[in-house]
């Protein structure tokens, strides 16, 4: 399976490579195996912890904040201040990954988010002056979502680099972990508030990444994992890609989806069907359950079977985010391997890391707002039902376009 993933270059003078000393698979050779075990535990523990540093906000920075006067609509801003950068900044950290370099990127995020985590809970500090509180919260969120988007691009490209045969049961670890990170954030961050206040439950989240440094900086390989530096007219062919585009906006429908349900499910259960509110926590506990399980099973399955099947089933089932987002990353790769761009798999990683990680976020900043303006308009069950059939339309396009591929011939979904 792995000479599938090479892509020969037309000639050597269309196309001139950054070429490092080694290549990736010599890396992976002179590096012992339980180093690319530990590695990537530790880059699952840190998508455990990112998870957790999210999702600790929602039960007690609403309270801090309108205590500072801050209104609902600039707390919302603030919140959304780091998924925003993580859209921006992501391509950029995807195209230049190989000229700054993946293991130094991973690196660097662990410091980032370490010390932003960390300094955000200081914001409680600040003066009855609400201005000064917001603008502090947004240039931290700012720095949150820099380290973010550098994490991401970087450990996918790490996980492909250690594991090119099992990139679905990577990814599925990776969702896993983010996956237990946002079910018991919440509850984590309530108990460290109750114990300490606003600054420990930040400390503490803050505290993992800088700690985590130094193993990193152990386990990781020495030299940089992309071999070569994609050139502009490469990137240009990735994008202008009607199969790139559409699995990537499948990741951004189907994080919409579950940003939509986790903003206004809890209204609807609480005042139409008279839930009482400790109650709702369980069915939101549901969720994260479920998607742990989904990306258990559709990792391992996803590099045997298929990753369309994954993906068109996790659209049709709606909430089978883990269905779609688990197989997508490896989709992808194969549908830039088939692209004319005169690069190996190994090359094209960081870039196609950069797109994935920009259409996640993509889909966590315009889920809840798009939810929220429709659920103003109309009620909660007809904007399901618009969601609903969004990614239906979706999942029937990804139908049409893996017919379409095999029909012509031009198959690139992951085939055992």
């Amino acid at each position: 399976m792995e000479e599938n993933y090479t892509i020969q270059s037309k000639s050597e003078t269309e196309v001139k490579p950054l070429l490092l000393k080694s290549s990736v698979s010599a890396q992976r050779k002179n590096l012992p195996r339980f180093k690319n075990v530990l590695a990537f535990a530790v880059c699952c523990f840190l998508n455990f912890v990112l998870s957790c540093a999210f999702s600790i906000l929602g039960p007690f920075f609403p309270i801090e904040a309108a205590q500072k006067g801050v209104s609902s609509t600039l707390i919302g801003s603030i919140v959304s201040a780091s998924p925003f950068c993580v859209v921006i900044l992501s391509p950029f950290f995807g195209y230049y990954g190989s000229s700054i370099g993946v293991r130094f990127m991973l690196l660097i995020s662990t410091l980032v988010l370490g010390v932003s985590f960390s300094l955000f809970g200081l914001v409680s500090k600040i003066g009855e002056e609400g201005g000064t509180f917001i603008a502090f919260c947004i240039i931290l969120r700012l720095f949150q979502g820099t380290g973010t988007a550098m994490f991401f691009t970087s450990s996918y490209a790490l996980s492909t680099a250690l594991y090119p045969k099992n990139i679905g049961l990577v990814m599925g670890l990776l969702e896993v972990a983010g996956g237990m990170g946002f079910a018991i954030g919440p509850a984590v961050g309530s108990g460290l508030y109750e114990l300490g206040g606003f600054l420990l439950p930040f400390v503490v989240i803050g505290a993992c990444p800088l700690l985590l440094f130094v193993p990193l900086y152990i386990f990781l390989p020495d030299s940089d994992i992309p071999v070569q530096r994609l050139s502009s007219r490469a990137v240009c062919t990735l994008l202008r890609s009607f199969p790139m585009l559409c699995i990537a906006l499948c990741n951004v429908l189907a994080l919409a989806a579950l940003g939509f349900f986790t903003s206004t499910f809890s209204p609807f259960l609480v005042n139409k069907l008279h839930v009482p509110v400790a109650r709702t926590g369980l069915v939101f506990l549901a969720g994260p359950v479920v998607y742990m399980l989904a990306a258990l099973v559709a990792g391992p399955l996803s590099d045997k079977f298929g990753t369309r099947p994954f993906i068109i089933c996790g659209l049709l089932v709606w909430f089978g985010a883990a269905l779609t987002f688990v197989p997508a990353y490896a989709d992808m790769l194969n549908i830039a391997k088939s692209l004319d761009t005169g690069y190996n798999l190994e090359s094209l990683t960081t870039v196609v890391s950069g797109i994935i990680s920009s259409a996640l976020s993509c889909g966590d900043l315009s889920g809840p707002f798009v939810g929220g303006v429709l659920t103003d308009y109309l009620d909660f069950q007809t904007s399901a039902v618009i969601f609903g059939e969004i990614l239906l339309a979706q999942g029937l396009l990804v139908l049409l376009l893996t017919l379409v591929e095999r029909r012509v011939g031009k198959h690139t979904e992951t085939s055992p």
